[in-house]
């Protein structure tokens, strides 16, 4: 893997084939992928023994798959010197996912590894993969989730250093344009909607040089910041313009 590479794993929920899902990767892949060197994906299908109604396991078989999860991962490393992309789960399967530099004797290995679970049942495959198709298209979220997720981890952190999430305060915003004027109407509009404006950054390097520094008061709970995140997105994706980001201060008393 390159030097620059750490891992960034982070979990979405979505629908695969009309059956609701949730979607496991490593985030972290995308500024390298697709590694010339691991043309082949692999996959290995699960199959759980008692599923929920909507699919997913209960509790006590989650932490299994987590098992087994662990042992895929050290024996295809190992044999393969595979890469662990993702993991999907969804309508009663758990799917794992790897790229590798080669697949001789995958199945071997992978049947190493399910053989200390003999009462599962699965399925496994491969197939040639440059440019890293399953990764880009298949598990890897769309634009719109991705902000959800980005979310998501700064609230973490916010949490993790004593935020109180119920507690208003003042939460920054960046956007950025193509033309000024674009700027200028985003603005008049986004004010109707309780922001502020405090600033006009501009960054002459960008292909969307012009900025607009928004502020508006609000909690930190995960539905009141995709609210307000989320919607300036959407008006953003309207004209054409970048939305870039929040960033707050801590609440912790």
């Amino acid at each position: 893997m390159p030097d620059a590479y750490q891992p960034d794993w982070d979990i979405y929920t979505c629908h695969i084939e009309d059956k609701p899902a949730i979607i496991g990767l490593d985030l972290g892949l995308r500024r390298f992928a697709p590694l010339t060197r691991k043309p082949y994906s692999i996959f290995i299908s699960v199959y759980l023994k008692h599923p929920r109604p909507d699919g997913f396991p209960h509790g006590d078989e989650f932490s299994k798959l987590g098992v087994i999860e662990d042992c895929l991962v050290q024996q295809l490393e190992t044999s393969l010197n595979a890469h662990f992309v993702g993991r999907t789960i969804s309508n009663g399967v758990r799917d794992f996912y790897f790229y590798s530099s080669n697949t001789s004797g995958y199945e071997e290995s992978i049947a190493e590894a399910m053989a200390q679970f003999p009462d599962y049942r699965y399925e496994c495959g491969m197939k040639e993969d440059k440019t890293w198709e399953l990764y880009f298209d298949y598990l890897f979220p769309d634009t719109q989730e991705l902000q959800r997720i980005h979310n998501r981890k700064v609230l973490r952190t916010l949490k993790q250093h004593g935020d109180i999430a119920e507690r208003e305060r003042i939460i920054d915003h960046w956007v950025y344009f193509s033309a000024e004027a674009e700027r200028e109407i985003f603005g008049q509009q986004v004010e109707r909607l309780g922001f502020a404006i405090e600033g006009r950054p501009v960054d002459e390097k960008g292909p969307q040089p012009y900025g607009l520094k928004l502020s508006r008061n609000d909690r930190t709970d995960e539905e009141s910041i995709d609210s307000a995140v989320m919607m300036l997105w959407e008006l953003a994706q309207e004209v054409n313009a970048r939305y870039d980001g929040w960033e707050t201060v801590i609440v912790a008393q």
